[in-house]
């Protein structure tokens, strides 16, 4: 059957002796090891006592189907290979050598949900003691409400909060950043100030928007439609958006971009116009990314930043100390802050 886990002594004890053993068939034996739903309980319990004692371990599968247990976390991320994900990586991979965990990483291109929909499937089918999923995609919700049916895997969310749902989540104030964001363009002397949202199919993109008008308006002043630019589910598309800013008869003073992505094409399309920064406009992201995509080259980025590494280290390691507690735990809420790094984008107005 497809699927199925190869079985390979490792002691010189064959799938042959546990069926003996058991007082079964091999085929019944096979069923138990690779979790297949159609043997009795009382004759699997057989079939898991005979491979306790002759100590026969086909694979990491079966070992871990014996002590119901695999030490190991599955994390769920959207674009494994895009850099922003460099400090939250380095997070997990440290609070997993700190707990003794393994990790496995999945990764889904563009936030396919069917895709996570399968990853899910299949991490918890034994694979892992827990998941991890990152993201902040509008369409997650059926992926977890799905985790939200499984009683015997712990997970933690990442930057999606399902209000009804009570899970473990760890999120930023994206709502808090973005009006930081405003607040210190504006004590920089700037006053027309544009905003360039990230991706639309994202809960933080809303947030961030959010924030920005919030600021505005609270300082007094317009939020001017043709400020506001979308780009689409590309970061690159911030170019388009910021030379169809650079078009109007009355530019911005400053951009404030939804990721530090957007703002780096965003710098591009500035200085392939001859113009400077921040003598002539201002920019200013969000993310504090380590490694920017596309081998960029212009001036280091103004960012809100957020503790990336400090979420990955956090989110293996209340795991831990729930599948290593005898007690029942309330879910946990953390929602981080952020803070403002000055680098060299952001200018005084004169």
């Amino acid at each position: 059957m497809q699927g199925m886990v190869v079985m390979k002594s490792q002691k010189g004890v064959s799938i042959i002796d546990v069926a003996r053993e058991a007082n079964v068939s091999s085929a019944t034996v096979s069923r138990v090891v690779n979790n297949i739903n159609k043997v009795k309980p009382e004759v699997r319990q057989k079939v898991l006592d005979a491979i306790e004692t002759l100590g026969y371990s086909p694979n990491h599968a079966a070992r871990a189907l014996v002590k119901q247990r695999t030490n190991c976390i599955g994390i769920i991320v959207n674009n494994l290979h895009d850099p922003f994900f460099h400090d939250l990586i380095k997070g997990f991979e440290m609070s997993a050598q700190q707990t003794s965990y393994a990790v496995m990483f999945c990764s889904v291109l563009g936030g396919d949900v069917e895709s996570k929909e399968k990853y899910v499937k299949y991490l918890t089918n034994g694979v892992v003691d827990a998941v991890i999923l990152y993201g902040s995609y509008l369409n997650d919700e059926s992926v977890i409400h799905y985790l939200k049916e499984i009683r015997n895997v712990d997970y933690v969310m990442i930057e999606n909060d399902v209000p009804e749902l009570a899970c473990n989540k760890l999120l930023i104030d994206n709502l808090g950043g973005a009006r930081q964001a405003v607040k210190y363009l504006i004590g920089k002397g700037h006053r027309d100030i544009a905003h360039i949202c990230g991706n639309p199919n994202k809960k933080v993109t809303k947030e961030r928007l959010d924030g920005y008008v919030d600021a505005m308006q609270k300082a007094g002043l317009q939020v001017k439609e043709q400020y506001v630019q979308c780009t689409s589910t590309d970061y690159r598309s911030g170019y388009e958006c910021m030379n169809a800013l650079l078009d109007l008869q009355m530019p911005p003073t400053a951009v404030f971009c939804s990721d530090d992505a957007i703002a780096s094409f965003a710098i591009r399309a500035v200085l392939d116009r001859g113009l400077r920064i921040p003598e002539d406009i201002s920019i200013m992201g969000f993310d504090n990314q380590t490694i920017l995509p596309d081998h960029y080259r212009g001036p280091e980025i103004t960012s809100v930043s957020q503790p990336l590494y400090n979420i990955g280290m956090d989110s293996v390691r209340i795991l831990s100390e729930r599948l290593n507690s005898d007690k029942e735990m309330e879910p946990v809420r953390i929602m981080y802050q952020t803070n403002i790094v000055e680098k060299e984008t952001v200018g005084e107005l004169r």
